[in-house]
């Protein structure tokens, strides 16, 4: 079964629809071969009775979209086309037979969305432009199936290792070119540390700056609870502002319990009522060790969290 795939021309103001399996993308772009370019990736539910699609945290998605598009100096994204570009592929995999497994009707997935600066500068613009390829920035939008594992990490929860991320917290104030905050495709460092975690037997991974302050995980954010508190590092100390954690204080705060950003350091974790890791996919992980150190896990908490992301 071949996979959605919806292509944006942004010079064009097209999008259109053909098949991950046959894509083809220049050597010469940017997001190739230099991670010159952004991505989100959105949860989408599907109503188990009526077959309606639901979007979490879309507008927030596209915004911290819009924000990291400017960090790089990248064109404006236009909503509209990826928009169009989201829903083209959520249709795709609605009207399609992967809709159904042996384990039955798939009620979620996932849909990545990415932007790049386009060709780079040696590139011949006239001759991709002959072969259909855009010269200048492009979009593009496909979906990706939650997996089981997924799926369990919600309920079993991870063991995770602290990793040095290399620079004191808040270097992003004084050196903003290294684009912290940014959603880049630059993603090698975080799957490196993902795949040191488990090499030291661990499932996560837990960067913490060089001066002590604990930041992210390689694909998500931390939330802990203190009493009738939740807190979260602060994303000005170097790490990415959580759409998940944010529906995860908007439902806290519904919910009548207080919220805060903070600096955090390894012992504030440890002694915390609970801890979880967020984000879009896997919604929110309950954290049961931290370097071999056990923490409270409360399944009527992560619950809670879960119903506050899945509201967003």
């Amino acid at each position: 079964m071949l996979t959605a795939l919806a292509l944006i021309d942004i010079d064009a103001g097209t999008v259109t629809s053909t098949h991950l399996e046959s894509a083809q993308f220049p050597v010469e772009d940017l997001a190739i071969h230099r991670g010159e370019g952004i991505f989100e990736t959105v949860l989408v539910s599907v109503d188990a009775e009526t077959g309606a699609p639901r979007v979490h945290s879309e507008g927030p998605h596209f915004t911290r979209f819009e924000q990291s598009a400017a960090m790089l100096d990248l064109p404006a994204p236009p909503r509209e086309l990826f928009e169009e570009a989201v829903a083209a592929v959520i249709t795709a995999v609605i009207g399609s037979a992967d809709l159904s497994t042996a384990r039955g009707p798939v009620t979620e997935f996932s849909v990545r969305y990415a932007m790049s600066r386009g060709l780079d500068a040696h590139a011949d613009p006239t001759a991709h432009r002959a072969a259909g390829v855009p010269h200048g920035a492009r979009g593009w939008a496909f979906p990706i199936g939650v997996t089981d594992g997924q799926r369990a990490q919600r309920t079993d929860g991870v063991r995770v290792v602290t990793l040095n991320r290399g620079y004191d917290a808040y270097v992003g104030e004084s050196a903003p070119w290294l684009l912290i905050g940014a959603k880049t495709l630059s993603y090698a460092v975080n799957q490196a540390a993902a795949r040191h975690a488990v090499a030291q037997g661990a499932d996560e991974a837990l960067f913490v700056s060089d001066d002590g302050i604990v930041l992210e995980g390689p694909t998500s954010n931390l939330v802990i609870q203190r009493g009738d508190t939740l807190l979260t590092p602060d994303p000005r100390a170097g790490l990415l502002h959580g759409t998940t954690q944010r529906a995860v204080f908007t439902g806290a705060e519904a919910a009548g319990l207080a919220v805060a950003y903070a600096d955090l350091t390894i012992d504030d974790v440890l002694e915390a009522d609970a801890a979880w890791l967020v984000s879009s996919v896997r919604t929110a992980v309950p954290v049961l060790e931290v370097d071999g150190k056990t923490l409270p896990h409360d399944p009527a908490s992560t619950s809670r969290l879960h119903g506050w992301i899945r509201a967003a």
